[in-house]
């Protein structure tokens, strides 16, 4: 079974096959994450009905671990939904301008997660 056969990044046999190990707590942002698309840590605070200061903490685990991305605007962080962020930027860019590094750089998630999810979206499986 090739990385492609699997629904989304969030597939459990995904993460285990990459060795992402979450735990409830984490899995419980990273919902929240999922659900927002967009969101900062108050946003995802309010979601999980958790203090601030530890989603931040976990927010920041899930964007070390490359499943969701981060990007800064202004003074603010938001965490995004790895598949809508690389999503937009197909729209924006389509996919002749596409550079793979660049993108997940800006968005800060691997490269190798970002392939992974523009080839879901080029065959429509994302």
């Amino acid at each position: 079974m090739s990385e492609i056969d699997y629904c989304s990044i969030y597939d459990i046999r995904f993460l285990v096959r990459k060795n992402i190990y979450l735990t409830p707590t984490l899995m419980r942002s990273l919902e929240a994450v999922i659900t927002l698309k967009k969101a900062t840590a108050d946003d995802v605070a309010k979601y999980t009905k958790r203090p601030r200061t530890i989603e931040s903490r976990y927010l920041a685990q899930l964007n070390k671990i490359g499943i969701i991305g981060k990007v800064r605007e202004g003074r603010r962080i938001y965490y995004l939904e790895a598949v809508s962020a690389l999503k937009d930027y197909v729209e924006k860019l389509g996919y002749e301008q596409l550079n793979v590094e660049q993108i997940a750089h800006q968005i800060s998630i691997p490269a190798d997660i970002a392939r992974i999810v523009l080839e879901m979206i080029k065959t429509g499986r994302a």
